[in-house]
């Protein structure tokens, strides 16, 4: 019957490529028995499925006669890799035998794993898989139930799950038709119940937070320990505002591709928190085939390094590129993978060594080289990329001592407070300059958004010359003194709200 193409997928990164398999069989009665030709850079897992799907076809009727079956995955130079492609090799091959019209299994999606019975089995990325496959053109998806059920979330696409190779068949003669699957709600998420009520005093920690998660900005608390830099930043989610659809399909693919659906369309903004010890590839991304790291998971979400100086060196400088991008280009094994990573980055680390530089109650006896060393570990660079940097204090007995309402109330930073502050405070940027967020503008923006007046201006310019500020942060400043107007309500951006991003930028480091 000539060959047959039919349509795949495979995982790339936090996405997918589509696959198309050309499937073609010349009987041979005299070879006795079936020789399997797999070409187009097939990964181990797609070269070990020959004899299960071979087992899978005589299994269902669906038996290949002695002869030379050709199976070739195009694009042929890239890689393809994983179980994904096994349902449409099956299919390929039962079409290019006869069983099935050429007719019947073009112009459609099909995923899924295989058993040696035909059991179909769940595959990740079902989401991802349906959105590059609408952007081609592509209305139908045929896969296992949980599979299927990911890609019923893409507008425009229609998904059939099936629970065996049989199904797949009766519906594509129309013997016995598969019901589209409709999205299926579930709960994707909750806050854990987590308040910044519940980190007692630091009121400066909390209005920095409300400035970080208004205008996305980044944010490094420096103290002691049990200052609660940690326990501020967790909260900072619970300030975030709600992620917009596009964003929620965005996040969503990603864990799709990764493996994590989380059993709908994700509400919730992703908060990754590694370890100091995690590698260059499992920050960044890497590895064979190439697998998304941490910045990625934390796509549209917030990234925290706790003990940021614990990092090393070069897996700290690698988040200079995506944090100016919010992407990061991989080059492994002669080609290239664009992987997103628009993330927040909020850190804490120690003043020194031992931690208690500064500490009212507990001496630090670090010498003053070890200090040096200890700070020089994070590159004026990547330094410069954050832009709010806050000093915490120890909290004193009294503070910690006092339940944390009464005292969030009297400064007006308790969380009902601050989240009534920053919804007004996003309605009049969102009135301003639409849905980019005040870390996103540049310096056309900012003269357009944020203009200074001519005190402002001579108080920027005697900054940025006793400090040595680069001319990154000098725009730095100017977006966090917007922000900081935003959340006072203001329409103009004045030398008061300079001031108060200058004092959110401590000069420490």
């Amino acid at each position: 019957m000539g060959t047959v193409r039919i349509l795949g997928a495979c995982l790339a990164g936090s996405s997918a490529e589509l696959v198309t398999i050309e499937a073609r069989y010349e009987e041979d009665r005299e070879a006795g028995r079936v020789d399997v030709l797999l070409t187009g850079l097939p990964d181990p897992v797609i070269r070990e499925s020959r004899g299960r799907l071979l087992c899978a076809l005589s299994a269902n009727g669906l038996g290949v006669p002695p002869g030379r079956l050709y199976l070739n995955l195009v694009p042929a130079a890239r890689r393809k890799s994983g179980e994904i492609l096994d349902l449409p090799l099956l299919l390929g091959a039962a079409a290019a035998a006869g069983h099935l019209k050429r007719r019947a299994v073009e112009g459609r999606l099909f995923l899924g794993e295989v058993g040696i019975d035909g059991a179909l089995h769940a595959v990740p990325g079902g989401l991802a898989a349906a959105m590059v496959a609408r952007a081609a053109g592509v209305e139908q998806v045929v896969a296992p139930r949980a599979t299927a059920l990911e890609a019923a979330w893409v507008p425009g696409i229609t998904a059939f799950g099936a629970a065996h190779v049989d199904d797949v068949v009766r519906h594509l003669v129309g013997s016995t038709p598969l019901e589209p699957l409709a999205p299926v709600r579930a709960d994707d998420g909750h806050d854990m119940g987590l308040s910044v009520d519940d980190v007692r005093g630091q009121a400066s920690g909390k209005l920095a937070l409300a400035v970080a998660a208004h205008g996305g900005h980044g944010l490094l608390f420096i103290g002691p320990p049990g200052t609660g830099k940690s326990m501020l930043a967790r909260r900072i989610t619970t300030l975030l505002p709600a992620p917009s659809l596009p964003e929620r399909l965005d996040i969503t693919r990603v864990l799709s591709a990764s493996g994590r659906w989380p059993g709908g369309l994700a509400s919730l903004r992703p908060y990754r928190a590694p370890h100091h010890t995690v590698s260059y590839a499992g920050l960044v991304g890497g590895g064979s085939p190439p697998a998304p790291g941490e910045i990625t998971l934390a796509h549209c979400g917030v990234l925290f390094l706790d003990e940021l100086p614990e990092f090393r060196r070069e897996v700290l400088e690698a988040l200079r590129q995506p944090l100016e991008s919010g992407s990061i280009t991989l080059s492994r094994a002669g080609r290239q993978l664009e992987l997103e990573a628009r993330f927040q980055l909020v850190a804490a680390m120690n003043p020194c060594p031992c931690g208690y530089m500064g500490h009212p109650r507990v001496p630090c006896h670090c010498a003053p080289t070890l200090v040096q060393r200890y700070r020089s570990r994070i590159s004026g660079p990547l330094l410069d990329r954050i832009d709010l940097r806050v000093e915490l204090a120890a909290p004193t007995l009294d503070e910690l001592g006092n339940a944390p309402t009464p005292a969030g109330v009297a400064t007006g930073l308790t969380a009902s407070a601050l989240q009534s502050q920053l919804a007004r405070a996003s309605a009049l940027q969102r009135a301003r300059q639409g849905e980019r967020r005040n870390c996103e503008l540049d310096a056309e923006s900012l003269d357009r958004h944020a203009p200074l007046d001519q005190a402002a201006r001579s108080l920027l310019g005697k900054l940025a010359r006793q400090r040595g500020l680069s001319a990154r942060a000098v725009q730095s400043l100017r977006r966090v003194a917007r922000s900081v107007a935003d959340l006072d309500g203001s329409e103009a951006t004045t030398t008061a709200h300079l001031a108060r991003a200058l004092a959110l930028r401590s000069p420490i480091l």
